[in-house]
This record gives structure tokens, C-alpha cells and sequence, in this order.
């Protein structure tokens, strides 16, 4: 990693305050959302936003918006049950993802499962729960 300026620490806790704003915003679910636009965003520049992202949340920037979407699909299909009757395609768009493949790749990545294996647990877990009712 090249040498950057130090950023002072208050720099540091100011652009993990916008990095925590961003991730309770729906902001990354915008297929369009880029490093330099997340920088704008966080009022920084890329190479302070990317070192933050690197040494804070363990990954790049792409790995960290794809971990975003797909948490954010998880929690869905958790909390929603109409999310279950969604399909792939629809849950990839709903998440940003360019394409339903890049979305199942990205999810079996994050959950070491497909989201039809992930979707197919949650039914059974419900059926389950229905039975012990």
C-alpha cells in the first residue's frame, strides 16, 4: 500500500460515522454506487475512504458494498416471508446487482450457500416452527 498522509484520528471517527449513516441508508442498493460517489457521500477523498474501508471492515470497497446487499437481502428473507416467494432475479435487482448470476456468486461468497439453498432452509425452519405450534 502506497503512503498516504496520516489522517488524524477525528478524520478517522468522522469517516466511520459517515460509513455508519451509509449502511443504515438504503444508498448501496443504487447499482450505480461507486467509490468516488461513497467519498462525496463521506465528504473525503477515495484513497482515505478505501484505506478506512481496508483497515475497518476487513475488505475493498466492492466486497464491502456486495456484503451490504446481501445482508440487506438476508434480513428481508428473514423478516419479510413475501421475500420468499420473490425470485432470484427480482431479489438480485432489488439488491443492486447487475445480474442475477453476479448476485448468486456474490451471496454463495458471503453465506457459503446459494440463496435457493438459504430461501429452502427458511421454508423448511418456518414449516418446522408451524408444526410446533
Amino acid at each position: 500500500m502506497e503512503d498516504l498522509p496520516m489522517m488524524t484520528s477525528g478524520t478517522e471517527e468522522k469517516l466511520l460515522d459517515y460509513l455508519e449513516k451509509f449502511e443504515k441508508s438504503d444508498q448501496y442498493l443504487k447499482n450505480d454506487i461507486s467509490l468516488p460517489g461513497l467519498a462525496a457521500y463521506c465528504k473525503t477523498n477515495t484513497k482515505y475512504l478505501s484505506r478506512i474501508i481496508n483497515i475497518h471492515k476487513g475488505m475493498d470497497f466492492n466486497n464491502y458494498i456486495n456484503k451490504l446487499r446481501i445482508q440487506y437481502i438476508i434480513e428481508k428473507l428473514n423478516n419479510e416471508p413475501e421475500y420468499m416467494k420473490y425470485k432470484i432475479a427480482t431479489l438480485a435487482e432489488e439488491a443492486g446487482f447487475s445480474s442475477q448470476n453476479k448476485f448468486a456468486t456474490i451471496f454463495k461468497k458471503v453465506t457459503s450457500i446459494s440463496p435457493s439453498v438459504f430461501i429452502k432452509y427458511l421454508q423448511d425452519q418456518k414449516n418446522i416452527d408451524q408444526q410446533n405450534h
